[in-house]
């Protein structure tokens, strides 16, 4: 069984893999396209489901920090709790997803989230408390995610503005290659007898009593 402190090292390095991803279809853009810089964070706004290997990196990266530092991102992430437990669908408490959960549940849950800072956000920064351990997701937004020979998610509206849509597609970040990342990601957890099929959110995996142990 692999050991948690290689665990830890192993989700990183899988981690990375979103972030070569990203470098690659990034080195098509040309200049003016991507507005993405440091400071901006509108899509560190709005929770959404991570699996459980990024929500391991994101609590030992957030265990790390200096005192007061966690203690902000920790009360930022109760507080985002408390603001959607009603709608979360899952166990709130355990900070567990429901996998057969709706599409019409997940959507109200996902309007009562849509302007909850994600608590690793730091205000008036606008950067990461987390940035090395970040989830995939935060790792390849900004640009398209391609799917085949169409666009499976567009690219932030910021990003690619007024490009046609061979252009968004061009730049786009590859879903099968990005899958074999999240595939890296539960084969660490897998190896380290971890149940690597549940999901969170970054508030979630930072509160649930079903991440205390871990």
């Amino acid at each position: 069984m692999l050991p948690r402190s290689e665990l830890y090292d192993r989700l990183i390095k899988s981690l990375t893999g979103a972030d070569a991803l990203w470098s690659r279809s990034g080195a098509r853009l040309e200049p003016g396209e991507l507005a993405c810089r440091a400071g901006c964070f509108g899509c560190c706004v709005g929770l959404f489901a991570i699996g459980l290997p990024e929500a391991l990196a994101l609590r030992r990266a957030v265990a790390e920090l200096p005192d007061s530092a966690r203690a902000s991102v920790l009360a930022r992430a109760t507080r985002a709790v408390a603001r959607s437990a009603a709608t979360f669908p899952g166990d709130a408490a355990s900070g567990i997803l429901d996998p057969d959960r709706r599409d019409a549940d997940e959507a109200a849950w996902l309007e009562v989230v849509r302007g909850v800072p994600c608590p690793a956000l730091d205000l008036p920064s606008g950067r990461c408390a987390v940035y090395a351990a970040r989830p995939t997701t935060c790792r390849t937004y900004g640009l398209a995610l391609r799917a085949g020979d169409g666009v499976a998610l567009p690219a932030c509206e910021l990003n690619l503005a007024g490009a046609a849509p061979e252009r968004v597609l061009v730049t786009a970040i590859d879903a099968a290659r990005l899958a074999a990342v999240d595939q890296a990601l539960l084969e660490a957890a897998s190896e380290a007898g971890l149940p690597a099929g549940a999901e969170t959110t970054v508030a979630h995996a930072l509160t649930g009593t079903a991440f205390a142990a871990l």
